[in-house]
């Protein structure tokens, strides 16, 4: 039996890596109406279909931008995801080689390309991921049941 390649296996391993935000301050943020940060989401299918109801949920405002599908429209993104001074990527808990730990770093890596400066825009990767947020903010007006 041949193993099937990562998801990632055809994209380059990038070189940069992003901060973390702590879900608490990411509420907090939210909460006070901070139009400076933009949450992106990477589930795709576990975004789309709840197996587990303990992650039946979104941040509000968040947009889906699966990881599968990241890289390669990351020339399209970044003028767009660039407009805000930071980026919150996350996808199930945001472990070191999860797809937010990677679409993150291949969004700085951009940024770094491109001569954009961290005080301009930076990415930051949610500590624990939905699971993480879901966790304290299930039951709250800054996350969405699917």
């Amino acid at each position: 039996m041949t193993s099937e390649a990562p998801w990632h296996a055809g994209f380059p391993t990038a070189t940069s890596s992003a901060g973390r935000i702590s879900p608490e301050d990411l509420h907090t943020r939210l909460g006070a109406g901070d139009k400076d940060i933009l949450v992106v989401d990477l589930r795709r299918t576990d975004f789309e279909i709840v197996v587990d109801p303990s992650i039946d949920g979104f941040i509000k405002g968040a947009i889906n931008l699966p990881a599968h599908t990241f890289y390669p429209t990351l020339p399209g993104l970044v003028p767009i995801l660039s407009q805000f001074k930071e980026v919150v990527f996350h996808c199930q808990s945001c472990s070191a080689t999860s797809r937010a730990a990677r679409a993150s770093s291949w969004f700085q890596d951009a940024l770094n390309e491109q001569g954009i400066p961290a005080d301009k825009c930076k990415p930051l990767v949610l500590d624990g991921g939905i699971k993480g947020w879901l966790k304290i903010y299930k039951d709250n007006s800054l996350t969405c049941p699917l």
